[in-house]
């Protein structure tokens, strides 16, 4: 169970593979790619006007999530 005081929030390195409404579906660096939520998402962007895409990028997410999904 998670505390319930706030999360640090965190950068992590990533390439975007897909993007759907909810979710950008990433790989940081090992042979799985994960899910995250773009409500999880505090800021993320790339390229020269700012427009989330693909690519490499980074994305900042509370550290717990980071955690779970192994991305730390």
């Amino acid at each position: 169970m998670r505390n319930s005081s706030p999360s640090p929030i965190i950068e992590v390195e990533v390439v975007v593979r897909r993007v759907t409404d909810k979710a950008i579906l990433v790989n940081h660096g090992v042979p799985e790619e994960v899910w995250v939520p773009k409500s999880q998402i505090s800021d993320w962007s790339d390229g020269p006007d700012d427009a989330p895409g693909y690519g490499t990028t980074s994305i900042f997410i509370p550290e717990w999530l980071a955690t779970e999904k192994g991305m730390v």
